[in-house]
Formats: structure tokens, sequence, C-alpha cells
């Protein structure tokens, strides 16, 4: 491949309004897959932010499109201000005028909010939120949910997803296989559903299966899912390469939630250790969404791993095989002039 496998799978980060000389030759040299973008990396003025990522893409971008990510899910998780549109929390979506059918409506806002994103040379979001809220007192995702039970979700969220993905924005349904009914937030916590794989999936897995056949990108959660897997969804081969794989026959790409959360290890030898398994496991894309250094030692621990073991290489580069023609297929009007 003319990529670095390892690159190829890394998704990265940078921590200002606009990249540091730092971080910008760190892009150039180790043309990562692309960046996520944070409410820290928003300057005050749109137009600046559509300078940025045309330099992005002038540095990553010039073998294929670099992924330009956002969490813009509409509420609380939103990374652009006003007077960028939102409608609020994804839960609470409801049209105004009775003759406005709730999926017209978010099929409609789906797509003027990917359009928009497009026009600043974002040509990713990270969503829609899949999960259903199963557990009223689940704070971390609450109202990101489209609804309670599963038809709701399926419904609502894919009416959103196929609007923004008309748009020329790729989705990426998450957080699989459904972390609604969590009582505790990954990012800050280790978080356990007891909840019987049947149960899962009679009611947590369905919005994913209804939307695998419309989208090429799903997140995976890190919490545990105790019944099926000792160890979070992201670094369990049972549910990447066993169920979302083999059963559910998923072909697209396979996401991490960001590698930085406090429901993983954070010590630099098991953090090490975690990037590796992701990829051994089947996850594609790696998200590290914050620490320049961080990046560095995920692509210090893929290259190890991969001249220690053959089978581990082959898994890096299918993996990195996989993105690149998912970064094929961005809409070219990413790469601004």
């Amino acid at each position: 491949m003319g990529l670095d496998a390892a690159s190829a799978v890394l998704v990265a980060a940078y921590e200002g309004p606009r990249p540091t000389q730092a971080e910008m030759s760190f892009f150039e040299s180790e043309q990562p897959a692309g960046v996520t973008l944070f409410r820290r990396n928003v300057p005050q003025n749109f137009s600046e932010l559509r300078e940025t990522m045309s330099l992005l893409q002038s540095l990553m971008g010039s073998s294929l499109p670099a992924i330009i990510a956002i969490d813009q899910e509409g509420g609380r998780v939103s990374r652009m201000r006003s007077p960028f549109p939102d409608l609020g929390p994804p839960f609470h979506i409801k049209p105004q005028d009775p003759s406005v059918a709730p999926s017209d409506l978010l099929e409609n806002y789906g797509y003027i909010l990917g359009s928009s994103l497009r026009s600043l040379g974002i040509n990713t979001n990270f969503g829609p939120v899949c999960d259903i809220l199963s557990n009223p007192d689940n704070i971390a995702i609450g109202d990101r949910c489209f609804g309670e039970v599963a038809e709701d979700v399926i419904a609502r969220a894919g009416a959103f997803q196929k609007g923004m993905q008309a748009s020329g924005v790729k989705g990426c349904l998450k957080h699989f296989p459904g972390q609604g009914d969590a009582s505790l937030d990954t990012h800050l916590h280790g978080t356990v559903i007891t909840a019987s794989y049947s149960a899962l999936k009679s009611r947590e897995i369905l919005p994913f299966e209804a939307l695998l056949p419309h989208t090429s990108m799903i997140m995976m959660s890190h919490v545990i899912y105790q019944s099926v897997c000792s160890k979070p969804a992201s670094l369990s081969e049972r549910w990447v390469t066993d169920i979302l794989r083999g059963e559910l026959s998923y072909q697209g790409l396979v996401v991490t939630d960001d590698l930085n959360m406090k429901a993983l290890p954070q010590d630099d030898q098991s953090w090490s250790e975690l990037i590796c398994e992701a990829v051994a496991i089947g996850s594609d894309l790696l998200l590290v969404c914050r620490d320049l250094d961080k990046c560095r030692l995920a692509l210090q621990a893929l290259r190890a791993k991969a001249k220690q073991s053959q089978s581990f290489s082959n898994k890096l580069e299918l993996a990195a095989k996989r993105v690149s023609k998912l970064r094929k297929t961005l809409m070219v009007g990413t790469r601004l002039v």
C-alpha cells in the first residue's frame, strides 16, 4: 500500500482553534486518516474554520481525501455554535406544524445540517445516536437518543441519517451494541450492562440491525456487556467479529469510540496494548481525540506489533484498506479550493 498502515487507521485531533506548527508537522509527516473536531477547534468565525479544513486537507489529503469528522448530534452534543443549524436534543425534535410528518422534519434537518457541515469542509458526522433510552436514569445518553423504543429510534434516526447522507456527509451509527441502559458515563468510568444477549437482540441491537444497510460506519461502545463478554465491546472479538461482522453480516468500517475515555486503562503500557487489541479483534478506525503524544504512542505501538506479528500486520493492512476504500468515496467537495 502507498499509505503507512498504522497512520491509515488513526483519526487524530488538535488542541485549539487552529493547529499549532507541531500539530501541522505531525499531520503532514504521519498522514493520519483524519481528525475529529471538538468545540475547542471551532473559532468564532465559520470562515476561519473553513480555511483550517482546507489546510488540513492539503496536509493529510494528498493521496486520498482526509476524514474530517465531528460530533454534531444537536442539543448538548453540538460542537458547532449558533447560528449553526441545531433543533436541539434528538429525543425532543418534533414538528411545530401538525401537517409536517416527523420523518420529513428529521430528514430535512439532517440534510440541512449535513449541507452546512460540508460547506465548511467537514465530511463525516459521528451520528446518529442509535441507542434506545432503556434506562431513564442514563444521563450520559439521555436526550441524545431518538426514542425509548426500537421502532421510534429506527424511524427517527433513520430519517435523520437519510437526509444527512443525501447531503454528502457520511454518518456513523453509535454506540453499538447500544448503551442506553448504562448507569455510568464511559467518558468517566468503566460501565457494565447486565442484560442478557437475547434481551439485547430483542431491543438494543434492533436499530443498528435495521440501519446497517444504509451506513458505512459503526462506532463501538466502551461498555462491558457482561452476559456476552468480559471486555468492553470496543475490545471484544465476540462483539466485533462474531456478532457485528458474522451474525449481522456488516461489511463497513468499525470505528472505536475515543480511546482516551476513562472506561479504558490510560497508563502508557496498557493503552499501547489496547490500541493493538482493537485492531486485532477487527476494528478499522481508531479515534484518539486528544494529546499529540498519545497519537504518537498509538502509531509506535501499532508499528511495533506489526513488525513482531505477521498475523497482526495482516489485520492492520486489512483495516487500512477498508479505511482507504471509504476515503475514496468522500465527496470531492471536501477538497476546498
